[in-house]
């Protein structure tokens, strides 16, 4: 089973990352709001990254990009969605963040989990967290949490792993939408 939830979230990042969108025909309630809010990044990385993150663009409970309705996509402002397809303005420089809260159902193992890709330069940088931890990626930690209600998403600590060199990222901020 834990291979199989490292399978799916490197699945999610390689779709988002290439903007492979399904088209299943299903009747889904997906909202695209405004949204506010910045996520800075700390750790080794940020030499190359940088220390911010400006989210402007999102999706949520889009179950036909992420497989769940219990997500969050946050992007920057040269991605955005539509007709369930990423949309790059600018494919050599910008993110995508998946966050998923499975502690209400979807999934038996992880109550929640991070994808995310930067590209910079057109250089990609994957991240992942899940939690609880299952020896492989990192764990999330207590400070990340969604409110689909509240509508808004808290990185409080939170830690990433990449996904090619085991190098950890830590993010903080929340992001609000209407």
């Amino acid at each position: 089973m834990k291979n199989n939830i490292k399978i799916l979230l490197y699945c999610s990042a390689f779709f988002l990352v290439f903007g492979c969108g399904a088209d299943d025909n299903t009747e889904e309630e997906v909202v695209s709001s405004e949204v506010q809010g910045n996520i800075t990044l700390s750790g080794s990385e940020t030499s190359e990254l940088g220390t911010s993150l400006t989210v402007v663009n999102i999706e949520v409970a889009n179950a036909s990009l992420t497989g769940t309705d219990k997500s969050v996509i946050l992007l920057s402002e040269n991605i955005s969605v539509v007709d369930n397809e990423l949309v790059y303005e600018d494919d050599q420089n910008g993110f995508v963040i998946v966050a998923a809260d499975f502690s209400t159902g979807g999934s038996a193992d992880i109550d929640k989990s991070i994808s995310m890709t930067i590209v910079k330069d057109g250089e990609e940088y994957r991240h992942a967290c899940s939690s609880p931890y299952l020896n492989f990626f990192t764990a999330c930690g207590d400070g990340f949490a969604i409110d689909f209600e509240g509508k808004s998403v808290t990185f409080d600590g939170t830690t990433v792993i990449n996904t090619d060199d085991d190098t950890i990222l830590t993010m903080d901020g929340t992001i609000t939408w209407d």
